[in-house]
């Protein structure tokens, strides 16, 4: 890989050294059926068969994956710089004239891909347009493979939360104009993503977490009347949590927030202030004070999966028998490989052992720690009623 940069007004570092690959730009003018097409229909007679490529077969299959469809064959016709493609299916032989939005643009996206050759970069504006949901989680998964293969690299925006789910987390990009200029946070929750992205009202205190885990952690340790008027959202990591606070603290504070960080990140403070300063570039003298009145930290001083397993250690009985175990000692011996199985894998293991699935095994453990360790949540929820009485 190459990271290249430059200053605002200034010059890319290392010009002469970039990366020679071929690179291709699909708008949204691409959702247009060639019927409609002005250039399409001015060289409809001009259209040739083009010399076999060696590629149609790829293309072929891959487009009929996302859209379900059995192609039996798959032609190019070329004029000048246009292709147009042919088709035969269910029976049936038909061109790009007679094709929808969404199958036009896929026959245009896997034959840019394959045609670009290896290593190029493709970019995309609403990668989604034309498909319905399924089509779009399926197209996903077919460039993911499209691109390993060719080892293409595709940059594209989207309003899509399928799109956005079918992401690993280094590769979402969020981006909100924050003081005029444009923000930035990578690797955030399409939960919170989209929640920014909705018109719809929110509640009264955000409270931010790093994953799933910690949301299911706190949402049993959270009394219902607290509950039902807060939003709580997993961004992604605790520096993404950190870059979300920095955003808020530049944009000002539409509602209360919270951002609670896992345990093992307590002797990571320092870090994360100064992480989450930096990206606000120039803040005020209040950024650090800021910063650590809306912080708040989950008990324990490991990630919540190792904590959650050594408190269900202390339960083990009441666990087993919910569980349906015979012996609780039997369960208290799978928790023990849990806690062997390494970090965040814990219950991947436990739930292998027990036989239900690990979104069932952490809230069960939740519920069952949480009802019994109160105190410990203490601090947490009286920060989110302090929260709370500032919103009211």
């Amino acid at each position: 890989m190459q990271r290249r940069h430059k200053n605002k007004g200034g010059k890319w570092n290392d010009y002469v050294n970039r990366i020679k690959r071929n690179v291709a730009f699909l708008g949204i003018e691409r959702i247009v059926p060639h019927n409609e097409r002005s250039q399409s229909r001015s060289y409809s007679r001009l259209f040739k068969d083009a010399a076999e490529k060696g590629y149609e077969s790829n293309i072929r299959d891959a487009v009929g994956y996302v859209l379900t469809k059995p192609y039996k064959n798959v032609r190019l016709l070329e004029h000048s710089k246009y292709m147009l493609p042919i088709v035969d299916a269910n029976g049936f032989t038909y061109s790009g004239f007679n094709m929808g939005a969404g199958e036009s643009v896929l026959f245009e996206i896997f034959s840019v891909i394959y045609s670009c050759g290896k290593g190029a970069l493709l970019v995309i504006d609403e990668i989604e347009l034309g498909l319905h949901a399924e089509a779009q989680r399926r197209l996903m998964s077919k460039l993911k493979e499209a691109c390993l293969e060719t080892r293409t690299q595709i940059i594209c925006t989207t309003h899509s939360q399928e799109i956005f789910d079918c992401l690993p987390y280094d590769a979402r990009f969020f981006l909100e104009p924050v003081g005029g200029r444009s923000k930035i946070t990578q690797g955030i929750s399409s939960e919170f993503a989209f929640s920014k992205l909705s018109a719809q009202p929110r509640s009264e205190v955000d409270v931010l977490v790093e994953d799933d885990m910690a949301k299911t952690i706190l949402v049993a340790a959270l009394p219902s009347e607290i509950r039902t008027r807060i939003s709580i959202v997993s961004i992604g990591s605790a520096t993404a949590l950190a870059r979300q606070l920095s955003a808020i603290y530049l944009k000002g504070e539409e509602r209360p927030t919270i951002a609670v960080f896992d345990g093992d990140q307590k002797c990571k403070e320092k870090e994360n202030l100064k992480h989450g300063r930096s990206m606000a570039e120039n803040p005020g003298d209040d950024f650090d004070s800021w910063f650590t009145q809306h912080i708040a930290y989950l008990p324990g001083d490991i990630w919540p999966e190792a904590w959650l397993v050594q408190q269900a250690q202390n339960v083990v009985s009441r666990i087993a028998t919910y569980l349906q175990f015979s012996d609780a000692d039997e369960l208290a011996d799978i928790l023990e490989h849990g806690l062997q199985a390494g970090k965040h894998n814990e219950f991947y293991e436990i739930a292998t052992r027990t036989g239900v699935s690990r979104d069932v095994c952490i809230s069960t453990f939740s519920s069952y720690i949480c009802q019994g360790h109160d105190l410990i949540f203490d601090d947490l929820v009286t920060r989110i009623r302090g929260a709370l009485e500032m919103a009211g």
